[in-house]
C-alpha cells in the first residue's frame, strides 16, 4: 500500500514539472510579444503627438500674419513642445518660416531593449515627424475681393 501512495506523489509531481516547463517555453513567445505591443504604443504615441505638435506650430504661423522674427518665437515654442513626447529620446526640432510656407520638423528616436529590435526590424525607432503649411495672407485676398465688388458695381452702373 505504501508503493502506490508514494506512486501517485510521484506522478503528480511529474505532472506539476510538465507544466513548468510547458509555462517557460509559452513565456519566451509570449513575452516579447507583450513588450513589442507595449512599445509599438509608444512608438504610436510619440510618432503622434509629435505630428500634433509640428501641425499646431504651422498653424500658428498661419494664423499670426508672418513678421521678422517669427522664425525664432516659433522655435522656443518648439523646443519646449518637445518635452510632450514620452520614452522617444534625442528629440531635436526645427523650424523655418518664409513669407510663403512655414515648415517644423522633429527628429527623435525610440531605443528598443534586448530581443525586440529583431522583432521591429531595427534599432532604434524612428519616431520623428513634420509638418509644412503655405501661409495664407487674407488681408490681402479681401482687398483684392473688395476691389473686385467695387470694379464690378462701377461697371453696372450702381453705386457701391
Amino acid at each position: 500500500m505504501i508503493p502506490s501512495i508514494c506512486n501517485a506523489c510521484h506522478t503528480r509531481g511529474r505532472s506539476k514539472a510538465s507544466f513548468t516547463v510547458e509555462a517557460s517555453l509559452l513565456m519566451t513567445i509570449i513575452l516579447p510579444v507583450l513588450l513589442a505591443l507595449i512599445y509599438y504604443g509608444f512608438f504610436l504615441h510619440d510618432k503622434g503627438v509629435l505630428n500634433g505638435v509640428s501641425q499646431l506650430i504651422t498653424a500658428q504661423a498661419d494664423l499670426n500674419n508672418w513678421k521678422k522674427g517669427e522664425n525664432n518665437r516659433l522655435g522656443k515654442q518648439a523646443k519646449h513642445l518637445e518635452g510632450m513626447a514620452g520614452p522617444s529620446k534625442n528629440i531635436s526640432s526645427s523650424v523655418t518660416v518664409s513669407e510663403q510656407k512655414a515648415e517644423v520638423h522633429y527628429q527623435a528616436s525610440l531605443p528598443l531593449p534586448g530581443l525586440l529590435p529583431s522583432l521591429f526590424g531595427k534599432n532604434p525607432l524612428d519616431t520623428g515627424a513634420g509638418a509644412q503649411r503655405t501661409l495664407l495672407h487674407p488681408a490681402d485676398l479681401i482687398r483684392k475681393i473688395r476691389g473686385l465688388e467695387y470694379v464690378s458695381a462701377l461697371l453696372k452702373g450702381s453705386k457701391h
